[in-house]
């Protein structure tokens, strides 16, 4: 135990100081787990749909190791990046495995997660690492988050399960077993309960009408817990969380929650065009959870704020607002001429602005991120991105 302890260190010993920089991707010295740092109060963990076989890693055969891979949950979670920073211009914190399952699952304890394996259990250090940066990153910007553990499983049911550290046999025994104190310090989302701004309780906050299963369900995505499948009938099979959501949710403390989220393959992970629109479904369905339990507003989304060139604001020669908005003011103190850009540069729109109050006469036909840019008679120029809301 101390020479794994030794290596661990050895190995990933710089991740403990380094520095991380919202928008910047990370990878562990070995380069099989990456860090993608994000600026919103969630956390995208994806450990099961890594490809990587490197000969130096012994395969797990130790007892109870499963090395099956969820087939496109690598995929998924970075589809659900790429849809935040398309829909907001902000990104959540995502940590992959890049290996495959059968050389090191870091979902489990050290143990069976490595097989004792010293070079799986140096990606599995840097994977929990990465996680804990995540999490103090959050808890400094924001005061709490939200962690989602991305699976994919092959049960009969076609449904989305979703893990708060309770069974299917707790999900079933009732009310007000689930609002014991018992059970809620054993819930991945325990902070939650105690702290969440709408004063749901932890039977509401799993299969209420503002849980994240009933508004997936709501959706088109069928989900269990939710208010329309409150928990798995006795004999169907449901995961309930293991221990990504137990280290890092809130059971043990602190102010990151964690559900797990299992994905069955039809609907969701088969394609490209299913993981894309699942990954918008689910952006939506977070944003509204993390407003209304967590921070009562969506300033969390305030991600990219308003930028413009120095000259500009110097001169204070105009104002954009508000951001993000589904109606865009531009305050101007001379006349200008105003250009609207996709993010791949793609011009959209032009008009005149004058002297004062303008709005913007030709919206973007999505919702996502874009840029303005002013041109002003007097020869200046000042750049802005602009957040549409539908």
């Amino acid at each position: 135990m101390r020479t794994l302890v030794f290596l661990l260190l050895l190995f990933n010993g710089p991740l403990f100081a380094q520095v991380f920089v919202p928008g910047q991707t990370y990878y562990s010295a070995d380069s099989l787990i990456e860090y993608r740092c994000g600026n919103l109060p969630l956390i995208i963990t994806s450990p099961h749909g890594g490809y990587l076989e490197p000969a130096n890693i012994p395969d797990r055969t130790c007892p109870g190791a499963v090395v099956i891979r969820d087939g496109f949950t690598q995929e998924l979670s970075r589809v659900i990046d790429s849809v935040f920073i398309q829909y907001h211009g902000c990104q959540p914190h995502i940590i992959i495995n890049r290996l495959h399952r059968k050389k090191l699952d870091p979902n489990r304890q050290l143990s069976i997660a490595t097989c004792d394996s010293p070079q799986a259990a140096a990606s599995w250090e840097a994977f929990h690492t990465f996680a804990d940066s995540a999490k103090a990153l959050i808890i400094r910007s924001f005061g709490s988050g939200l962690l989602l553990d991305i699976h994919g499983h092959a049960h009969t049911i076609q449904r989305l399960e979703l893990g708060y550290q309770l069974t299917g046999d707790q999900l079933r025994s009732g009310d007000s077993a689930i609002n014991s104190a018992f059970r809620v310090q054993r819930s991945g989302i325990r902070n939650l309960v105690a702290s969440n701004l709408t004063g749901r309780n932890h039977v509401e906050l799993l299969r209420g009408e503002t849980a994240l299963g009933t508004q997936l369900h709501l959706a088109g995505y069928a989900s269990v817990p939710s208010q329309q499948i409150p928990f798995p009938l006795t004999g169907e099979l449901y995961f309930s969380g293991a221990y990504i959501t137990e280290r890092h949710g809130s059971m043990n403390g602190g102010a990151i929650d964690a559900v797990q989220l299992e994905h069955q393959m039809a609907g969701v992970r088969e394609n490209a065009a299913t993981r894309r629109a699942y990954a918008d479904t689910l952006r939506r369905v977070v944003v509204r959870f993390l407003q209304q339990h967590y921070f009562g507003d969506t300033s969390f989304l305030n991600c990219m704020p308003i930028t413009s060139s120095i000259a500009v604001r110097q001169q204070n020669l105009a104002r954009v607002y508000p951001n993000p908005s589904n109606q865009l003011t531009i305050e101007t103190q001379e006349e200008a001429r105003l250009f609207l850009f996709d993010l791949q540069g793609g011009l959209i729109s032009q008009q005149p602005l004058s002297l004062g109050h303008n709005t913007l006469s030709t919206l973007p036909r999505t919702a996502g991120v874009y840029l303005l840019r002013l041109q002003f008679n007097s020869g200046a120029t000042g750049h802005f991105r602009w957040i549409y809301t539908e």
